[in-house]
């Protein structure tokens, strides 16, 4: 039977396979099994033991890895895992369906959504978006590529309530477009795990395929041009004195303090910079887009409050401590040479800087140029470290370390009062981690562990993290 025009909610009558038993596959099995219809999990990394025990008495089968052909009606995949692998189209030839946790989340909720992605940003603006729709009294879920799981909150949320998503590359190439789309911009990226830029724009350009409303960047050459052909209503947002856009909707801009925000001939202006503790230009980039996507339901006042009491976002330029007049900020969530460029931009001190991991597939040239004029010393680890440091051989000292905490070490040794060690990797935190979070929460104890003049336990097993644990965490 063909099921290709089945729709998702109709997953609980057909069998289910679940592919990978990351975060997202974990919450899909637990939804299936409230739904009476356990699913076939099969994982190319072996599930423990004792995880398969907790789910076996509901019914969940545990069939290892892939076979040829996949045999259930619907797939759920992990965003990590290719929409286009051998044994998923060997299926969706024969008629299944392909979906993921994010996807069922978009289908089946009665919440109005608002979708954020992006290259850059989207963590910072999504956590804005919902910290405007609380201040004016809306309950609000926020999920998705951030690592909180979806699916567990669907029978809480109702049509008055809203749900700020943070989607991936990875994730849309299979999700539907939520109610407003933002797209906060659009450079290369993820290129290890996408065919080429033209599948992870294309990607990208998904969330705006059946959307009310997008939100996009008008600084950035491509967002703006997606933003002048979609058609629908587009909100641009620009901290450069962008030129207004075609056919604007609403049009935000930055001039000093002020956000002047347009619409038609009417003109909204607020001081919302005044106390904004985040620092840097793409904070402000952030902001602006975050009062586009709820414009209509804030008042000015919520808006000015939001703005003064956003303290940011976890393992984003946040400050952990200052030891011996060193501030020490882990900017561990900067997994893109893109994000260490605007990490590098917002901070005025002296930096010596923590980077490396495994890269993505992108040049590293922006964020080597930015390096050599900002950074007094790079301090390298991980599989990147070599490309890195060949492009800064000569323009600034560069030293290699072959662990984590060893160039932590080095750099704390390294740094003078008033000078700021900075975790800002440009890579993905895979190879040593699990993820950006694991590395940014290793920072954050050794940091303290210096604070404690602990020195000596500094890259000791007591403060190494634990390595070569699976992935739960895809498309950052």
């Amino acid at each position: 039977m063909r099921l290709s025009k089945a729709p998702l909610k109709d997953i609980d009558k057909y069998p289910v396979a679940v592919l990978g038993f990351g975060r997202a596959g974990r919450a899909v099995t637990e939804h299936l099994i409230a739904l009476g219809n356990p699913p076939t999990v099969y994982a190319q990394a072996p599930v423990p033991e004792e995880v398969q025990a907790t789910y076996r008495p509901h019914g969940v089968i545990f069939a290892g890895d892939f076979p040829t052909v996949f045999p259930e009606s619907f797939l759920v995949r992990s965003p990590g895992l290719r929409p286009d692998h051998p044994a998923i189209r060997a299926a969706l030839a024969r008629g299944s369906i392909l979906t993921g946790e994010a996807d069922l989340f978009l289908a089946l909720t009665s919440a109005t959504v608002i979708g954020v992605t992006g290259s850059d940003g989207k963590t910072t603006t999504a956590n804005l978006i919902a910290a405007l729709l609380r201040a004016a009294g809306k309950r609000v879920l926020l999920g998705g590529n951030n690592g909180v799981p979806l699916l567990p909150q669907l029978s809480s949320l109702g049509p008055a309530d809203y749900a700020v998503v943070e989607l991936s590359s990875f994730q849309l190439m299979t999700a539907p477009a939520p109610d407003v789309a933002v797209l906060t911009n659009l450079s290369p990226n993820h290129l290890d795990w996408h065919a080429d830029m033209q599948e992870y724009a294309a990607a990208k350009c998904h969330i705006l395929h059946g959307a009310r409303a997008l939100v996009t960047n008008a600084d950035c050459k491509q967002t703006r041009e997606i933003g002048e052909r979609a058609p629908l209503p587009v909100r641009f947002f620009s901290v450069e004195d962008a030129p207004s856009p075609k056919g604007a909707a609403l049009f935000a801009t930055v001039h000093g303090d002020m956000l002047r925000v347009q619409e038609g001939n009417d003109t909204r202006e607020l001081a919302v910079f005044r106390d904004f503790p985040l620092p840097g230009r793409h904070n402000r980039a952030n902001l602006a887009a975050a009062v586009l996507a709820c414009a209509e339901l804030v008042s000015d006042a919520q808006i000015l409050r939001t703005a003064r009491e956003f303290r940011g976002v976890k393992h984003r330029l946040q400050k952990i401590a200052t030891v011996r007049g060193v501030t020490y900020i882990n900017s561990s969530i900067d997994t893109s040479p893109t994000r260490t460029v605007a990490a590098l931009s917002a901070l005025d001190a002296p930096l010596v800087v923590i980077a490396g991991g495994r890269g993505k597939g992108v040049p590293f040239t922006p964020m080597t140029d930015a390096l050599s004029t900002r950074a007094r010393a790079v301090f390298l680890y991980g599989e990147a470290a070599g490309e890195i440091g060949a492009l800064l051989e000569g323009r600034v000292p560069v030293f290699y370390h072959d662990r984590f905490s060893a160039a932590f070490d080095a750099a704390a040794r390294f740094a003078r009062a008033g000078e700021c060690v900075l975790l800002s990797p440009g890579c993905t935190a895979f190879g040593e981690f699990r993820d950006f979070e694991e590395r940014g929460e290793c920072f954050c104890r050794l940091v303290e562990a210096l604070a404690k003049e602990r020195i000596e336990h500094i890259g000791t097993s007591r403060t190494d993290p634990c390595n070569g644990r699976a992935n739960e965490r895809y498309g950052l």
